[in-house]
């Protein structure tokens, strides 16, 4: 399983990172950026299961980055997470206008994290094995 986490903060790349090793998939693959266009490219030449990203980053911004993932790979719709501590903004509104449907809040709360992200990940984990 390969992730990717786009966020310009190392701190917050380094608590994802954390709180997904704990769940201890087999052959988990974690791919950190800070910079969009590297994230992108990243993307575009592998195969990746799920996404983690800020609004705010360095090369192109969250919102153009989900906008062509999104464009590119629909599929990612349901495996992508927005990780921001913006709550009611022009960005927040642009980036749910490009497609993305989940939030996760900074600071990142674990408990949150692990009943809302894990639920996630196990769910469609569970429909790729049946």
């Amino acid at each position: 399983m390969t992730v990717v986490i786009l966020d310009g903060s190392s701190t917050v790349q380094r608590k994802i990172e954390e709180l997904l090793l704990e769940i201890n998939i087999d052959n988990m693959d974690i791919q950190p950026f800070s910079d969009g266009d590297e994230a992108l490219e990243f993307v575009q030449n592998n195969e990746v299961d799920f996404i983690f990203s800020s609004i705010e980053t360095e090369g192109i911004d969250g919102v153009t980055f989900v906008d062509l993932i999104l464009r590119s790979f629909p599929k990612l719709v349901s495996r992508l997470f927005i990780v921001t501590s913006q709550k009611n903004s022009e960005q927040v509104d642009d980036i749910k206008g490009v497609g993305a449907k989940r939030f996760i809040k900074k600071p990142i709360n674990e408990e949150y994290f692990n009943h809302f992200v894990v639920a996630e990940i196990n769910k469609i984990l569970h429909q790729n094995y049946s």
